[in-house]
């Protein structure tokens, strides 16, 4: 069974949205080896290494965060800066990953075309079709009769995005990396 790391970068840890979001896409596909790990919850610098232990030793990750002022969660923020020395690494390279953005009505979009940029840079592989952005203003709308209901992010559309995931996993290729100062990428060069 294939191990699959979902990061909750919340502030709301695992009482908010994004806990209650990621409760209903476990179910989805019950083929797969869940662990969630809340970054909310324990900030401190041994938590930070054990998350990064377990997003070298999964088969894929999935990034959840709501929407905070045109950005994502401050806990998913403080990962990425942690995992800065992981850019480039096996640990990481081409490992497929998906993002699952909330949102009340606005600027979830562009959070996870942003993400998708990073975690693509940092060197995750990114399959087609495995990001989303599922907002209030869509789970209102979806409660009515519409025919456009297909134009929304729907619950559903997580199926489709763990099914490429799986897909990916399934991948066995040799990728190149650029040359990463893998030595000591927070020292100081401004002087």
């Amino acid at each position: 069974m294939k191990k699959v790391l979902i990061l909750n970068g919340s502030p709301s840890g695992d009482k908010g949205n994004c806990a209650a979001f990621i409760s209903k896409v476990r179910k989805l596909d019950r083929t797969l080896d869940y662990e969630v790990v809340h970054l909310a919850q324990k900030p401190a610098g041994a938590f930070w290494l054990s998350v990064k232990k377990k997003i070298a030793d999964c088969d894929s990750v999935i990034f959840v965060t709501g929407t905070y002022w045109d950005s994502w969660g401050s806990p998913l923020q403080r990962l990425l800066e942690e995992m800065t020395d992981m850019e480039a690494t096996p640990a990481i390279m081409g490992k497929p990953c998906a993002v699952m953005v909330l949102m009340h009505s606005v600027g979830g979009k562009s959070v996870l075309s942003r993400l998708q940029g990073v975690l693509s840079t940092m060197g995750f592989l990114i399959p087609p079709m495995s990001g989303m952005v599922y907002s209030l203003v869509s789970d209102i709308a979806l409660k009515t009769k519409t025919t456009h209901a297909k134009d929304f992010w729907q619950i559903e559309d997580a199926e489709l995005i763990l099914e490429n995931i799986k897909t990916a996993m399934a991948l066995k290729v040799e990728w190149t990396t650029w040359p990463v100062d893998k030595k000591d990428p927070r020292r100081k060069w401004f002087k």
